[in-house]
């Protein structure tokens, strides 16, 4: 319908709550605001060709030239999201598997869109919230009796400070740094918010699925699970097994519905593979990225 008649109950023209519905939408936060299984084509006029390396890109560029590149080895998707924010003219980016890693491309438009699973695409506005000042200060996020996140956190290197000593099934650990607590929610399914602060005996982070349970406390931390360094990602976590173990093309019966070795084994996601694509159950880098005859080693 071309025409837009007013509502009679409203107190705006539809046309105007049209304006205003849209640019609810186009301000959905980071990552409700990706595109998942959407990648963006240059098409030979959507390409932002810059120098990428004033903002980190050093590898995976056009024919290996950094300083003038549309895309770029990246560590993450909020990192992606984070340098198209950085540069006026970028509109909008897209973040997926390239020659055996990762990679960003800078788009100037999205007119190139096509469907692609396991890419993810957004628009400049679509970018992760700035680090540290994402994180608030002298709170703690209470479990109350329906926040608490529990899982099995030794995967990722947790072994100590774990609820009734059982680091297998835990909503909190012993954690060195909010930097670390940070990155284990953000691996963990279900983990949304965290907090982090000291408990007496030492320093420790706990996942929670909202933040309803905030309240005041001098010295304690707590953020959201999009809040998190942009860099670092995936340190001072144990593997599951030993990267050395992997080789494609892994466990073939986990592959299908968009998820093959390359999208989620690829070295440049570290030691515990690409973190979409586990379940904590039966699909984790040890079981899907090692081939199981070689498991045992």
């Amino acid at each position: 319908v071309s025409s837009c008649v007013p509502l009679v109950s409203a107190r705006l023209p539809c046309c105007a709550m049209r304006i205003i519905l849209a640019a609810a939408v186009a301000e959905a936060v980071w990552p409700e605001c990706q595109s998942k299984d959407v990648i963006l084509r240059g098409r030979g006029e959507y390409a932002l060709f810059t120098d990428v390396t004033v903002h980190g890109g050093t590898a995976g560029c056009f024919i290996d030239n950094c300083e003038t590149s549309d895309k770029f080895y990246a560590d993450s998707v909020a990192q992606c999201g984070a340098v198209c924010a950085k540069i006026p003219e970028c509109q909008h980016w897209t973040y997926g598997l390239e020659d055996g890693g990762n990679k960003c491309w800078l788009r100037t438009s999205d007119a190139g869109k096509e469907d692609n699973p396991g890419y993810i695409a957004g628009s400049r506005s679509c970018a992760p919230p700035e680090w540290p000042a994402c994180v608030e200060k002298d709170v703690i996020l209470r479990g109350a009796g329906q926040y608490a996140v529990f899982a099995d956190v030794t995967p990722y290197g947790k072994t100590g400070g774990c609820f009734n000593d059982d680091c297998t099934n835990t909503d909190k650990f012993t954690s060195p740094s909010m930097d670390d607590c940070a990155f284990t929610c953000h691996k963990v399914e279900g983990c949304t918010h965290w907090t982090f602060g000291d408990d007496g005996e030492s320093t420790k982070c706990w996942m929670r699925n909202g933040d309803g349970g905030k309240e005041p406390k001098a010295g304690s931390v707590g953020a959201a699970a999009a809040c998190m360094p942009l860099e670092g990602y995936g340190a001072g976590a144990a593997a599951p097994a030993p990267r050395r173990l992997a080789e494609a093309p892994g466990n073939t019966g986990c592959w299908g519905g968009g998820y093959t070795f390359e999208l989620c084994c690829a070295e440049s996601f570290g030691d515990l593979g690409n973190p979409r694509c586990w379940d904590g159950q039966q699909f984790s880098f040890a079981n899907c990225c090692i081939p199981p005859g070689r498991q045992e080693l």
